[in-house]
């Protein structure tokens, strides 16, 4: 059963305001017991879209028009509501919730919504864990309202309309949503004023109603949104949710008592962090592609480090060194008091045997290629960015168009890795180790038709054959545009010559075949 998080902030465009303006040092826009609302224009002139407790207990809501709440409330402050600076702060602050969970949505313009499912003990249980982070919410001045329960709509419900019991049991949003008024459901305004004036006040009223019923008593479409909405709320309609970022593979997080600043406790903090990841991968027989590791500051704001590895590993002291060339370059802040390490890519990693000697002798890493791969990775995720690529497939019968530069550790996951741990099937055609960037032509002396070279000129200098393979044909790309490169069959050949250079040599188009130009010969690769 899925368990949903609903974190509503009623004060956030205010407190907003007041936290950006504080810290850029500069004065508040009323006085502490000043009535103060957020106003915009709309279709009547302006009015309040959002108001503070002062305010509210003035007797002013939010849409009414300025003028008519400065007829109530003369000494009423008021400034323009800056609607995207909102969700900005409100987009940052859901980053900084994925310290709770991976799984972390908007709920434009105040709130937010976090999956917290088979979460919920690691931070002792569900009750202290919704202490624990309105205890956050707070210390960074904004006010917070949770509600939980089993699907999106009973949640955001809860915090909104039932603030003292905001925890619907396992299978419980009927009996919690029961004594909440049908404007709980997310109705529009016109549908809730019609339901209250047929005495269908709450939630619970909709029940026993037959959905027949509805549809006479109502519009179809209204019918259709009360039913759409109620069903989602007992979660007998599905209303999946869509986090900021994909969720990733594997994840372990860590939250401390107390803020760190210095890097050697942030260094540590992630070298256990590592060792618990590895532990999960090992378990699933997975090593990670790309790892990211997420610091949290006790501002509200969030660090990221991504890293990208030649091949899977679940080596945590490798995976720990990654980060270590970056921790001189990030600002801590006010400290960090919470840190997750993700994989966000993983690919199966068999456990290999390294050695056939007795006893705990070292593994040949040089052979095996590892060590190599780890050299790699460290090069790459340096702070200074240093380029190294790498050649990844592509599904392409041309032998330029095989392959493609990518940077290595962020490849895709059936793409393989730095010391080649492809799978390959049949017979794989024969290439070279050194493919020139466009081919080059040369003069050859070969038996006509399609006999292989005897002779051939390249760059000035002769070269008599004395070995040849082939050929190997390879026909045009039909359903790609028509270039020069592609539009006629190449013959391939493997040619020797005389010092035991040995060339790819192929000849583009046939010989006799009519409407077409004389076949040409070209250089394309050179073998060791």
């Amino acid at each position: 059963m899925r368990r949903i998080l609903s974190l509503w902030l009623p004060q956030f465009p205010i407190e907003r305001l007041s936290i950006d303006l504080t810290r850029a040092g500069a004065a508040l826009p009323y006085e502490p017991d000043q009535p103060f609302a957020l106003v915009e224009t709309g279709p009547k002139g302006l009015r309040l879209v959002a108001v503070d407790e002062v305010a509210r207990a003035c007797g002013l809501v939010t849409g009414e028009r300025l003028t008519d709440a400065r007829a109530k409330v003369p000494h009423l402050a008021s400034a323009v509501h800056d609607a995207q600076a909102d969700l900005s702060a409100l987009l940052k602050l859901a980053r900084w919730a994925e310290r709770w969970s991976p799984w972390v949505a908007l709920d434009p313009p105040d709130g937010l919504m976090l999956d917290i499912t088979g979460i919920a003990h690691l931070f002792r249980g569900e009750k202290a864990m919704l202490a624990g982070i309105k205890t956050c919410f707070e210390g960074l001045g904004l006010t917070v309202i949770p509600g939980l329960a089993g699907t999106q709509k009973a949640a955001r419900a809860l915090a909104r309309f039932s603030p003292e019991a905001p925890i619907a049991r396992q299978n419980g949003e009927r009996e919690a949503l029961k004594p909440l008024p049908v404007d709980a459901l997310g109705l529009d305004s016109e549908t809730c004023h019609t339901l209250h004036r047929l005495g269908l006040k709450t939630i619970g009223q909709l029940y026993d109603i037959p959905r027949a019923s509805l549809a006479r008593r109502f519009r179809k479409t209204d019918a259709g949104e009360i039913v759409a909405q109620l069903d989602q709320a007992l979660g007998l309609a599905e209303h999946p949710l869509d986090p900021l970022t994909s969720p990733p593979v594997f994840a372990v997080r860590h939250v401390l008592p107390e803020p760190l600043i210095s890097n050697e406790g942030i260094e540590t903090i992630i070298s256990s962090l590592a060792e618990a990841l590895c532990m999960r991968l090992h378990d699933a027989g997975q090593g990670a592609r790309h790892v990211t590791c997420k610091l949290y500051r006790s501002d509200g704001s969030r660090i990221t480090i991504p890293a990208g590895l030649a091949c899977p590993s679940r080596d945590p002291r490798h995976i720990a060194g990654l980060f270590r060339y970056r921790l001189d370059s990030i600002d801590a802040g006010f400290g960090i008091d919470a840190a997750t390490l993700e994989a966000n890519e993983a690919a199966p990693l068999d456990l290999t045997q390294s050695s056939l000697a007795p006893g705990n002798a070292p593994p040949n890493r040089l052979r095996d290629g590892s060590a190599l791969a780890e050299l790699a990775d460290r090069i790459a995720n340096r702070p200074d960015g240093a380029g190294l690529k790498r050649l990844a497939p592509v599904e392409s019968h041309i032998p330029e168009r095989a392959q493609v530069s990518r940077p290595i550790g962020f490849a895709e996951p059936d793409q393989p890795d730095l010391i080649g741990n492809r799978p390959t099937t049949g017979d794989t055609p024969t290439r070279p180790i050194t493919l020139l960037e466009r081919p080059e032509s040369v003069r050859v002396i070969a038996t006509v038709p399609d006999g292989p070279p005897v002779r051939f000129t390249w760059r000035r200098l002769a070269h008599r054959i004395v070995r040849a393979q082939g050929p190997e044909r390879i026909a045009p790309e039909w359903w790609r545009s028509a270039t020069k490169l592609n539009q006629r069959p190449r013959d391939y050949y493997i040619v020797e010559d005389e010092a035991g250079r040995r060339y790819w040599l192929y000849r583009e188009g046939l010989y006799g075949d009519p409407g077409t130009p004389e076949p040409q010969w070209f250089i394309h690769g050179l073998f060791a």
